[in-house]
């Protein structure tokens, strides 16, 4: 009793397995023949791309919650008192 759809969802992940263990192997290779100025200055560089990027998209996310914020007290602040009926007034006056 062999489902169709499990199989291939399984070979899809094994595939993924090697392409992943490739990618390792790969990595792997390459730190191992770097010198040791360029494997400091990149793992310096990963430890900033790390906690640079969060930091940045972090104080965006509140500076624009912030200003969303102030938009809409000084809004309401400028419009008045809301009220339930405002009465039409003719053309003539």
């Amino acid at each position: 009793m062999n489902n169709p759809a499990f199989t291939s969802f399984f070979a899809s992940l094994e595939d993924l397995g090697r392409t992943l263990a490739k990618a390792a192997r790969y990595a792997v290779s390459a730190i191992a023949t770097m010198s040791w100025p360029t494997l400091l200055l990149s793992a310096v560089g990963l430890a900033l791309l790390l906690t640079i990027v969060p930091l940045v998209l972090t104080l965006f996310v509140l500076f624009m919650v912030i200003k969303l914020v102030n938009g809409y007290v000084t809004e309401r602040a400028t419009r008045g008192p809301a009220t339930p009926f405002t009465p039409v007034k003719p053309e003539g006056e």
